[in-house]
């Protein structure tokens, strides 16, 4: 394989030399496909660096060339000639060349239709189209349509421009195999420029996951409708499913095809004997006997001859399925795409009124702010990390004794990444172990690698596999990935050889694998009868003893991994009885993961692993004390990744994640706990990554109170800090205050122009109108106003002596409602609008009127200002009651900053810094240095921050007044050089070292 540009140059600049030569051979039509491969594109490809023959890379699993045989099915190419990996990743390609032989045009639309297909299903954002005579970089991001195809072409080489060092270049430098690994081809695609207008009214610029979830909601509302107009007694949930379990027989079928494991065309003909609808019906009965499974199932209304369907509307949602007319490569997509796209899809269900059917949201995916699926590489790690590390060094019969679960399974995602890993485990044995694997009925095949047959694999998913979900839509979707993966290596010859001789259908039951049901709730909620019937069956409570009676009797299962549903607090009230009596980590506000957490523990084994992906607010969160206290008295903590402000999941921005690693069973001397901070989400591969960064505490840093992720250097620091102050709260005496939360709607805030309209009419209503100011208003030592008041009326004020002001909120009359919250109540009655305040002690306006210490609830460094002018809050900033200049320069301070980073959680990531919460339960615990009033070196200290902080305060004015680049540059760096000095002198009132103090700052190496 060449190395180095010049010895590819060299090499290719030959290879055309030899074209040149014989030219009128290699353009004939005698000379074939088959043939320019061997004499041309192959060793032009090995010119590039790549292990083409493998002569290198002799493990067929890690293997970074796969090259595919020509295989032509119904005058139809199924797969792409090459596909190229890079180490250590040979799950995802990076991108596909496809050959064709040199008689002719290359650059026809079927032929770009078809290597865009590749590409795009495999989301590689460019393939290449060649017959070694041409050599074409087509743009694979957008979704193929044939007759817009011819616009996608990038790049075009003739053999002749492989002598130009320039040309030639741009093709090294993309696609060899050095070039590759280092990001070429998303560098090149990321400075490729948006197509617009014309350019993509045929081609969308979504994703294969978006573009195939809209194709798929667009064929439910069609089903839907067509299903309820002929049918008008189905109800939404009957309807849901059978539109479902049709959209999956088709799916199915597509798979089955591009796969290469039926030998016939099926979607395409659909409407040839009889109509569309009933073609599909005989076919699904005929598929039925081969492949078995819940999808071909006997459906009693969908397959039963007195179901009408609109088959007009049927017939065209074939069409547009059809590998004919299709964008979809059913052979190119890795399942867990298709996976992550079902996730989404079955967000939403059917309901219907007597005559009308409609889509719609699920409530709970609605209350939880969208689906939550997990990235792929997430799933691979966490089940690298607990079925890879349990199965370590095991035989395949070793294997075969252990049980691994998801217990809130939706669409398989975990499941599936689960099958994945162990089918590659127990390949990679028998090719370690060949006198084993003839014996185990593995296949030796022509690649004269040992295959797992489809037997294997069958047992493999039986004995190996189980899953739970309360939503029957999702284990059906479950179910059908599996059997996808199961079916992934088949042909129809091996397909057929199965059938001969096993007298068996290719898929098995997977009816007591993977189960509908609710995992948190058994059967003996019906006790006492507490809830009625139809709210029963929506709970759908579950036995585990008895629908998996033998994994229960033998101590419960291996490993447990997953995601659990994100559901709040206020959407369990009518199960929070249920839940109070039967979980240990009950808490009135703890979300429905917590639960999870706890009964996925109580379902292992002693000894057995569990790693979700779960909310990090448990950490520190009140509400989570009764689950850390619990998982530390079940479980052993082995490992914890915390993925700290990042957005993992892209459908719940204000999400933050960590994953945890528990062992079932408590020693008395647990092992040090391995502890890592991902940074950026950029980082996929993550076990390499933590095992270079990871850092160990001891298991004590993991107490009730809150389970720290701090190292040992930052926990020192950070003890040393509270231990040097005393609490905020005791500092300023619990005087600590919320803004305006009463519910105040557009009536009560108003702009300068209504200001200045009600006090032209009244002089008085000035006494009611105050300024306010929100979070996003405050800044660091400044406040910059939008022009906004408020109508704040004082205790004991009726409205209506204030007739100006009573006359305004007439004409909201129909936007104030009455609303109640804790402390507050805002009434309305016809024609008389009172405000009623409950406070401990302290009236709103005696707080906003004196001088305060303001900061908004949310925010990414400290922004910390004085208020003398009397500004009143919205419910989106804080006041300390307390004007200390001295207070203030510390809470401005980086060592605070390092405090309640410490101290309160993560809330995003803006600007790559963290934003953090600065409610009273986290700053009232801020340790604030008391000055010893009898210590010189003290008082001096104090007195030099104060003065720096007024410098400061007259600075930050200036700096915000700025009009000059210059003068907003100079101020700028004289902001910046005080708060320098403030950070050094809170430092010396802190003792911290210099070592300590880049802890900090975030600077110790």
């Amino acid at each position: 394989m060449a190395s180095t540009f010049e010895q590819a140059f060299e090499a290719v600049q030959s290879l055309a030399r030899d074209f040149d030569a014989n030219k009128a051979h290699y353009l004939s039509t005698s000379y074939q496909e088959s043939s320019v491969r061997k004499d041309f594109i192959d060793k032009f490809l090995i010119a590039l660096g790549w292990d083409v023959n493998h002569d290198s890379q002799k493990n067929p699993f890690e293997q970074e060339v796969i090259v595919e045989k020509g295989v032509n099915i119904h005058g139809s190419q199924r797969r792409a000639d090459y596909a190229f990996y890079i180490s250590p990743n040979f799950r995802d390609v990076r991108f596909y060349v496809e050959a064709k032989k040199p008689h002719g045009d290359i650059a026809t639309k079927d032929n770009y239709f078809q290597t865009l297909r590749y590409g795009w299903n495999a989301q590689t954002p460019v393939a290449i189209l060649t017959d070694f005579e041409q050599f074409q970089i087509l743009d694979c991001r957008y979704k193929p349509d044939i007759d817009a195809a011819l616009n996608h072409c990038l790049e075009k080489f003739h053999y002749s421009d492989y002598h130009d060092r320039e040309k030639f270049s741009f093709i090294f430098h993309l696609v060899s195999r050095d070039a590759v690994a280092n990001g070429s081809l998303e560098k090149f695609a990321d400075a490729l420029p948006k197509k617009r207008g014309k350019a993509i009214q045929r081609g969308s610029p979504k994703g294969i996951d978006d573009a195939f979830l809209e194709e798929l909601d667009g064929y439910r509302d069609t089903l839907a409708r067509a299903f309820k107009n002929n049918n008008t007694q189905l109800d939404g949930d009957t309807l849901t499913e059978i539109t479902q379990r049709t959209i999956d027989r088709l799916v199915f079928i597509r798979f089955l095809e591009d796969k290469l494991i039926h030998p016939e065309n099926l979607i395409a003909n659909f409407g040839i004997k009889g109509t569309a609808w009933q073609d599909f019906v005989s076919t699904s009965r005929r598929l039925d006997g081969i492949y078995n499974g819940i999808v071909f199932k006997e459906h009693r209304i969908l397959d039963a001859k007195s179901f009408e369907v609109d088959d007009a509307d049927f017939a065209d949602i074939c069409k547009k399925l059809a590998h004919t007319n299709s964008p979809y490569d059913f052979n190119s997509i890795p399942i867990h795409i298709l996976g992550s796209i079902y996730e989404r899809f079955l967000g939403k269900v059917i309901v219907t009124t007597d005559k009308r059917a409609r889509v719609e949201e699920k409530p709970e995916v609605r209350k939880a702010g969208g689906v939550y699926y997990t990235p792929q590489h997430i799933v691979n790690f966490i089940v690298e990390n607990t079925i890879g590390k349990l199965i370590d060094g095991k035989t395949p019969n070793q294997i075969a004794e252990l049980r691994f679960a998801d217990i809130a399974c939706g669409s398989g995602s975990f499941l599936l990444g689960v099958y994945d890993f162990l089918l590659d485990y127990h390949r990679k044995w028998f090719n370690a172990n060949p006198d084993k694997a003839n014996k185990a009925g593995c296949i030796l095949r022509d690649d004269g690698v040992w295959h797992l047959s489809l037997k294997q694999r069958r047992q493999i998913l039986l004995n190996n596999i189980y899953g739970v979900d309360i939503d029957h839509q999702a284990v059906e979707v479950a179910q059908l990935s599996l059997y996808l993966k199961l079916l992934e290596e088949e042909t129809t010859a091996s397909a057929r050889q199965h059938q001969l001789e096993f007298h068996e259908t290719l898929l098995p039951s997977l009816n007591k694998n993977i189960v509908c049901g609710n995992s948190l709730i058994g059967t003996d909620i019906a006790t006492g009868q507490l809830f009625a019937a139809d709210e029963e069956r929506k709970l759908n409570p579950m036995d585990y003893e008895q629908r998996f009676p033998e994994i229960i009797q033998r101590g419960g299962f291996d490993v447990i991994v997953g995601n659990p549903p994100y559901v709040r607090q206020e959407s369990l009230s009518n199960i929070k009885g249920y839940l109070e009596s039967h979980y240990q980590s009950f808490d009135g506000v703890a979300d429905l993961y917590a639960y999870f957490m706890e009964k996925s523990l109580g379902l292992l084994r002693n000894g057995g692993l569990f790693s979700y992906i779960v909310s990090s607010s448990f950490l520190r969160a009140t509400y989570g004390e009764p689950l850390r206290r619990h998982l530390k008295s079940v479980g052993t903590v082995l490992q914890m990744v915390d993925f700290g402000g990042l957005a993992v999941f892209a459908s719940a921005k204000d999400t933050y994640v960590c994953i945890p690693l528990l062992e079932k069973g408590v020693t008395n001397s647990p092992p040090r706990i391995q502890i890592c901070k991902i940074p950026s989400l950029k980082i996929t591969n993550l076990t390499p990554f933590i095992s270079e960064k990871s850092f160990t505490v001891p298991p004590d840093r993991f107490s009730t109170a809150a389970w720290s992720l701090k190292s040992d250097s930052e926990t020192a620091v950070f003890e040393k800090v509270m231990k040097a102050g005393v609490p905020l709260g005791d500092f300023v005496q619990r005087r600590f205050f919320r803004g305006v939360t009463t519910g105040f709607n557009d009536a009560f805030v108003i702009d300068a122009v209504t200001k200045e309209r009600l006090i032209s009419k009244d002089k008085r209503s000035a006494e009611l109108i105050k300024p306010v100011l929100g979070g996003e208003d405050i800044r660091r030592y400044v406040v910059e106003p939008k022009e906004q008041w408020l109508i704040f009326p004082r205790r004991g004020v009726r409205i209506k002596d204030y007739p100006a002001i009573l006359e305004h909120l007439s004409q909201w009359k129909a936007e104030l409602t009455p609303k109640k919250t804790g402390k507050e109540k805002l009434g309305r009655k016809p024609g008389r609008y009172e405000w009623y305040e409950i406070q401990d002690d302290v009236s709103y306006y005696e707080i906003f009127d004196a001088p305060k210490i303001i900061f908004p609830d949310i925010c990414k460094a400290p922004r910390f200002c004085i208020d003398r002018d009397g500004n009143y809050l919205a419910n989106t900033a804080y006041c300390l009651g307390s004007d200390s200049l001295y207070l203030l320069g510390l809470l401005n301070s980086r060592l605070f900053w390092f405090a309640i980073g410490n101290i309160s959680i993560p809330f995003g990531i803006r600007a790559g810094e963290y934003r953090y919460r600065l409610i009273y339960q986290y700053m009232e615990q801020v340790p604030i240095r008391v000055i010893d009033a009898k210590n010189p070196a003290d008082k001096t200290r104090h007195d030099k921050i104060v003065s720096l902080v007024e410098q400061n305060l007259t600075a930050q004015k200036q700096a915000a007044s700025a009009k000059s680049d210059k003068d907003t540059e100079f101020y700028g760096n004289k902001c910046a050089a005080i708060d320098h000095q403030i950070d050094a002198l809170i430092y010396e009132l802190y003792g911290l070292t210099p070592d300590e103090i880049k802890i900090v700052e975030g600077t110790a190496a």
